[in-house]
């Protein structure tokens, strides 16, 4: 009787025993960083204040005040106007209402995680379908000038020529995919956004304001925590570690120790790999700062991705776009070097 038992149960017992497996070693793990932290409290009490100040006085300036306004644009009438305008070239290329226009514009103007939240806020305003987020997904999750242009060419690369160089690759590339994925999906899911849905409400102000301030504590919370992780990770010398490992297929591209260690950083933190990246300056590198930024890091994909979580986009799914947008990025970026220099 019980083995009959089992055996009809055999999938419902197999995956029970698979997500119960997960969950002791998810267990594990934070036991294992918490207990690292308790003995060595002082480095990683720096390390959070370190992200802390990261956030509060390189971030906060400048996203906050983007995202409260962009929260007030996606609530007044102007934006839609314009969308239903641009509606039939946005059909055309990306496959979403003119509001994929909007979302790209802002995107790129305002940086990450922007372009998420815009996604998000229209979705949940029943103003785009799933498909038109997945799709703004791929072409309106992009970094802004302030930090291609002014951080990265000018401040780290000390050549502002380049920064402008990486930005336009990021961008084109960025539309490129918008494209390429309208091209392979054909499907036809596009909400019409009416004028009268962006009416205006009572008590708008009060309203954007309470939600930037708890979007901005969202990206805040994860900018600390992936700060305290790569700390973490270079403390138990994680990344040393996967650049020996990873050293011969490198050296065989071109890819120095150090140029290895500062991709792994930027596959976790885009900010800190391309520090490191501008460190071992080469026009060789310049491609490869711009796929970074392109895939955007760990740290920000969590970011959309709890923007996005209403629309129910899969983490995969969202991955892949990213991977897809840092290689085409790093092509077209090596084609733009190629003719400037």
């Amino acid at each position: 009787m019980t083995k009959t038992f089992y055996a009809k149960n055999k999938i419902f017992f197999s995956f029970k025993i698979k997500d119960s497996f997960k969950d002791f070693l998810l267990s594990l793990s934070i036991l294992m960083i918490m207990a690292i932290i308790i003995f060595n409290p002082k480095f990683f009490s720096s390390g959070t204040i370190s992200g802390l100040k990261l956030f509060f006085f390189s971030v906060f300036p400048g996203l906050f005040p983007f995202m409260f306004l962009t929260k007030l644009l996606t609530n007044v009438g102007f934006v839609f106007k314009v969308s239903n305008k641009l509606s039939p070239v946005s059909r055309k290329l990306f496959g979403t209402n003119g509001l994929g226009f909007y979302g790209f514009f802002m995107s790129i103007l305002s940086g990450y995680p922007i372009g998420a939240q815009i996604i998000g806020d229209l979705y949940s305003r029943n103003l785009i379908s799933q498909k038109e987020a997945k799709k703004m997904s791929l072409f309106c999750t992009t970094s802004g000038p302030i930090f291609v242009i002014g951080a990265v060419g000018s401040a780290m690369l000390g050549e502002f020529k380049l920064g402008v160089i990486i930005y336009i690759s990021h961008i084109l590339s960025s539309l490129l995919l918008g494209v390429i994925s309208n091209i392979f999906d054909k499907s036809e899911a596009v909400l019409t956004p009416k004028i009268a849905t962006a009416k205006k409400e009572s008590g708008i102000f009060s309203k954007c304001l309470n939600e930037t301030i708890n979007s901005i504590l969202i990206v805040g919370g994860y900018i600390t925590i992936f700060y305290l992780i790569s700390e973490l990770l270079c403390s138990l010398k994680v990344f040393s570690f996967l650049t020996k490992l990873l050293a011969p297929l490198m050296l065989k591209l071109g890819f120095s120790a150090n140029e290895t260690q500062g991709i792994l950083y930027g596959i976790v933190e885009i900010t800190r790999g391309c520090k490191e990246l501008s460190n071992e300056f080469s026009l060789k590198i310049i491609p490869i700062i711009s796929g970074l930024i392109s895939f955007s890091g760990v740290s920000i994909i969590m970011q959309s991705l709890a923007f996005l979580k209403e629309t129910k986009i899969k983490m995969h799914t969202f991955v892949f776009g990213k991977v897809v947008h840092s290689i085409l990025s790093i092509l077209v970026c090596q084609l733009l070097v190629i003719v400037a220099f």
